[in-house]
C-alpha cells in the first residue's frame, strides 16, 4: 500500500479501490478521502462565485469557502506525498466546481470529470450526509472510465458497507494539512 501519512480513513480508500477492483474495475486504482469543511457564507453565495468564476474562465474560489483536508488515502500507482504535491492539477477543475453540491446535498452525491486522465481524479462521491461540522466525500482515479457503468447497476445499499467506518474515523481526525 502507497500510503506514508497514517489518516483515520486510510483502510476505507484501500476498501473502495478493493472493492471495484473485485467487482471488474481494475482501472480504479486510487481514492483520496477528503474532509470539506464550510469557511464562510451559505450556499446561495457560495454557488453565485462559483458560477461568476465560471462565466469568467477562471478556477472556483474553491479556498476561499471550503477548506479541504486529506482524510484517507490508497493507491497502487504512487503515494500521499505525490498525491498532495499534484491534487492541484489532478482535482480538475470540473469537480472543483461541484463543491457546492457535494457539500451541500443530501448523499449520496456523484459528479464526474469525463475528460479526466492519467493521475486527474475521474469521480467526487459524498458517501454520506454532512456531520454537523464537515462533510466526507471520496477522490476516485478510473483511467479505464468504467466507475460510471458500475455505478449505474449497483446503486444502493453497499455504499454503507464500502464506507461503514467512515463515521468512526472522524472522531479520530488526524490533521495532514489543508490541500488547498
Amino acid at each position: 500500500m502507497n500510503t506514508t501519512i497514517a489518516m483515520p480513513a486510510n483502510h476505507a480508500a484501500q476498501r473502495i479501490v478493493r472493492h471495484f477492483q473485485e467487482a471488474g474495475f481494475p482501472g480504479i486504482s486510487e481514492a483520496l478521502v477528503i474532509r470539506i469543511r464550510l469557511k464562510k457564507a451559505d450556499r446561495h453565495k457560495i454557488e453565485a462565485a462559483f458560477e461568476r468564476a465560471a462565466d469568467q474562465g477562471a478556477a472556483p474560489p474553491v479556498g476561499e469557502y471550503f477548506e479541504i483536508r486529506p482524510y484517507g488515502f490508497y493507491s497502487e500507482l504512487r503515494d500521499f506525498a505525490q498525491a498532495k504535491a499534484e491534487v492541484t492539477a489532478d482535482f480538475g477543475i470540473s469537480l472543483r466546481r461541484q463543491l457546492p453540491s457535494i457539500y451541500f446535498d443530501a448523499a449520496p452525491v456523484i459528479v464526474e470529470d469525463a475528460l479526466a486522465t492519467g493521475t486527474q481524479y475521474d469521480a467526487l462521491i459524498k458517501l454520506s450526509n454532512n456531520t454537523p461540522d464537515y462533510a466526507v466525500a471520496v477522490l476516485l482515479n478510473d483511467p479505464t472510465s468504467s466507475f460510471f457503468e458500475y455505478m449505474e447497476n449497483h446503486r444502493g445499499n453497499d455504499w454503507q458497507k464500502l464506507v461503514g467506518e467512515f463515521g468512526a474515523a472522524a472522531t479520530a481526525f488526524n490533521e495532514a494539512g489543508d490541500l488547498f
